[in-house]
């Protein structure tokens, strides 16, 4: 019985399950955007986009299965019956497959322009961008007119007389999918590589944008079969066995595209989960006396401690150049001087020490210092959170 199903089983096992995985990780990924980040960008609405294409296949390949696909020829008795629809689910096929691609391919590109603002690498991402929208707009219109003259000629009983030869573009698409998703994997790094962090946060970093390579893995092995199915039909062997090697892989391929594409927007939703704290939580000190004051924000988002002063005597408006820890810039503290009663200041007779000890309001003003340590920041906050 096992051998009369043939692949039909594992191809709706594959694509429904790899689906619903999908599924469960869009959906994380909008929640971890909305809720945690609370900003839903122009990358998750595509990717939600690619899932519902996503489904629209798997429609398709449910019905693939339905009409014999994954069944071994000799098996199919009532071949008339079934060859015009699974054409047609053919002719859709290669065209959904083609624009699922694209569309996660376009929403990783517009996560990947927000990570830097060099000109050299946004001018990289609008290239390679600009390469695969041409590609795939030609692709489209050379599979939708793969029979020039009449179109329905594709799911015709006499196909695929009148129509062109589909083998050397099918191993082009392949070829070509497989180099722009490399170039894709690889347009980040150098990015990830130059950030000023730690070796197990570049490391976690890596991690993420390596599960790209399993969809570059799905889209090596779905070319080896292409060439079984090439060969089952130029020697008439079991074409419609060999043909479900095809659409297993290509639920494989999509599936990973979109769970690896939003690999990044989880991170927060991770951290959140494992009580971390992102990178801008750490905090500069301001040293100069013995005890720490309570924690003032800078008008970057900075967290600096600073320091109650005391002076003994006579009491003068002062400005001073402070060091700020390892931090490599300079702070300028400015003690502020009112006679008024009603200030800040609280005017203490210490007969021991025989002085007037005051405490006054401390202004702290921060320059940033080191340009290329706030950009790696910036990056690395786009990495953590996307925006």
């Amino acid at each position: 019985m096992s051998d009369e199903l043939g692949l039909g089983p594992t191809l709706l096992g594959v694509m429904f399950s790899l689906t619903t995985l999908s599924t469960i990780i869009v959906i994380l990924r909008f929640y971890c955007r909305a809720k945690i980040i609370g900003s839903v960008t122009i990358d998750d609405y595509l990717i939600g986009f690619a899932l519902v294409q996503t489904w629209g296949l798997c429609v398709s390949n449910y019905f693939h299965v339905y009409y014999g696909t994954g069944k071994h020829a000799q098996y199919l008795t009532n071949y008339m019956e079934i060859i015009i629809p699974t054409l047609k689910l053919w002719y859709a096929y290669q065209l959904q497959y083609l624009m699922i691609l694209y569309t996660v391919k376009v929403s990783i590109l517009c996560f990947y322009y927000r990570l830097s603002p060099q000109k050299l690498y946004r001018w990289s991402v609008w290239g390679l961008g600009g390469l695969i929208t041409a590609y795939t707009v030609a692709m489209f219109f050379v599979n939708m007119f793969e029979c020039p003259e009449d179109i329905t000629r594709a799911w015709a009983i006499t196909f695929p007389q009148g129509c062109n030869n589909l083998v050397t573009v099918y191993y082009a698409m392949a070829a070509f999918n497989i180099f722009t998703d490399i170039l894709i994997f690889i347009l980040p790094l150098p990015t990830v590589m130059s950030l000023q962090v730690n070796k197990r946060k570049r490391g976690a970093l890596l991690l993420i944008f390596s599960v790209g390579s399993l969809a570059i893995i799905a889209s090596i092995v779905r070319i080896n079969a292409l060439y079984k199915y090439m060969e089952a039909a130029m020697t008439g062997g079991d074409i419609p066995y060999v043909a479900a090697y095809i659409l297993i892989w290509s639920q494989v391929e999509v599936n990973m595209a979109i769970s690896s594409a939003s690999g990044p927007s989880l991170k927060p939703l991770v951290k959140s989960v494992l009580g971390g704290t992102s990178f801008n939580k750490s905090s500069y000190y301001l040293r100069g006396g013995s005890s720490r004051s309570k924690p003032q924000s800078t008008p970057n988002g900075h967290r600096i401690y600073g320091n109650d002063r005391s002076a003994m005597g006579r009491s003068t408006d002062e400005e001073r150049d402070v060091p700020l820890g390892n931090y490599k810039g300079h702070v300028r503290s400015t003690a502020i001087h009112s006679s008024s009663a009603n200030t800040s200041q609280e005017n203490i007779i210490n007969s021991s020490m025989g002085g007037i000890m005051r405490t006054t309001d401390v202004k702290v003003d921060v320059e940033l210092g080191i340009r290329s340590k706030n950009d790696s920041e910036d990056s690395l906050r786009r990495l953590e959170y996307g925006n």
